[in-house]
């Protein structure tokens, strides 16, 4: 949804600035849109929102709402995930650093992604104790499709190391392997998800006498974008539906044969996929100053607030001036570091009080905004008859210093 300087003006009015605006009904049209795109190709399948990619209380409940999963990598992730109203069953707990969590999860009858052969022991040993239980447990597995790094993440498909494991899981009674689970970043081609899924599916064959209970293929697709930054990734940008025909052709000719009941789950992570693109950020200009016949215009806000992405590309903005044309002018925040720099080299009409709206700025924002000189701003929801509600209150100094002793 577009707002026009009129609107901006009266919710930073009554909101302050700088603000966050998530636009609710955006964000289900597009969950709704990736959620039946890839039930048109394999009807078994659900999304499992990333939390740490925004873990808004709000937006985490329209997905659980619209019947989505809660994907958490944290015992703080998985208490957010439990006060929502998650049942253990609709939780998918991923992560390298589980905490004590894990074990309350396990005990409610929910699934662990295990990440490393140590956490597989603490299972383990766990199970020994309680031998009249029986637990649920997948296996992330790290694979190759490509990428030009090598991921931390997950247990390594092509050494011994999984092979070890799966036999041991199988060998203990009250412990059941009933999926596998993968997520590889920066890989978001079409070819890198079709390689995905057919490894994975590969490893269902060598592992699984019978279909599991799910796959889960992590995250990693591009999200819709303005056109001015989808270019700056040099690379096609898939449709949503380009994705789900080659994970779901695949799914179906695997398991297309069988019963929806006895199908495997498909599952995928999406976080900045079905996020990003629905939160904007509101920022005013404080001053503007030329140094060395550089521009500056300094915000009231600063890069935190929107995330690395800005230090990466250059956000699509608005800018809602009258004043004067400036040129090269880089946005900079309120803090003390040289490399606070929100957009770099804007051309145009700029004058101190202006706003600036930043879009795009929905994955790893607000969770990522540190409490670095000043407290996080205010949050809130917007629909299309342009009701407004607060669903982030903005940050107070006694909320940075509770913790503190004084």
């Amino acid at each position: 949804m577009k707002l026009d300087q009129h609107i901006l003006t009266q919710l930073l009015n009554k909101y302050g600035s700088p603000l966050y605006i998530f636009h609710k009904s955006e964000f289900v049209k597009n969950y709704i849109e990736l959620l039946d795109s890839v039930r048109k190709i394999y009807p078994k399948y659900n999304i499992a929102y990333s939390y740490k990619t925004n873990y808004t209380p709000e937006i985490c409940k329209i997905v659980k709402d619209l019947g989505g999963f809660a994907e958490v990598v944290s015992e703080m992730e998985y208490e957010l995930a439990k006060k929502i109203g998650y049942m253990n069953d609709a939780i998918i707990y991923n992560g390298p650093v589980k905490g004590s969590g894990l074990f309350e999860h396990l005990e409610n009858g929910g699934v662990i992604n295990v990440d490393n052969t140590e956490e597989l022991a603490i299972i383990v040993a766990h199970a020994n104790e309680n031998k009249e239980k029986t637990y649920k447990i997948a296996f992330r597995v790290n694979i190759n499709v490509g990428q030009n790094y090598i991921s931390r993440f997950g247990i390594d498909a092509d050494g011994s190391v999984l092979d070890e494991a799966v036999s041991q899981v199988k060998s203990i009674n009250n412990i059941q392997l009933v999926g596998l689970h993968c997520h590889i970043g920066r890989s978001r081609e079409i070819q890198s998800w079709e390689k995905r899924v057919k490894i994975m599916l590969s490893l269902v064959e060598k592992y699984f006498d019978s279909p599991p209970e799910f796959i889960n293929l992590g995250s990693g697709m591009y999200s819709k974008m303005e056109p001015t930054l989808a270019e700056q990734f040099g690379d096609y940008i898939p449709d949503y539906s380009e994705y789900s025909n080659v994970i779901g052709k695949e799914m179906i000719e695997k398991f297309g044969h069988l019963s929806y009941e006895q199908q495997p789950l498909l599952i995928t992570e999406p976080g900045t996929t079905v996020v990003s693109s629905y939160i904007t950020f509101i920022s005013k200009v404080l001053s503007i100053k030329n140094i060395k016949n550089k521009n500056f215009a300094v915000l009231d806000s600063s890069y935190g607030n929107i995330g690395d992405i800005c230090r990466l590309k250059q956000l699509p903005i608005t800018v809602f001036s009258e004043g004067a044309y400036h040129k090269n002018v880089d946005f900079v925040g309120y803090t003390c570091l040289e490399h606070d720099v929100m957009y770099r080299d804007f051309c145009g009409k700029l004058a101190a009080g202006d706003m600036i709206e930043f879009r795009n700025v929905g994955s790893y924002s607000n969770v990522f905004k540190p409490p670095f000189i000043a407290p996080n701003c205010a949050m809130i929801e917007i629909d299309e008859q342009q009701n407004t509600k607060l669903i982030k209150r903005k940050e107070t100094f006694d909320d940075i210093f509770q913790t503190y002793q004084f």
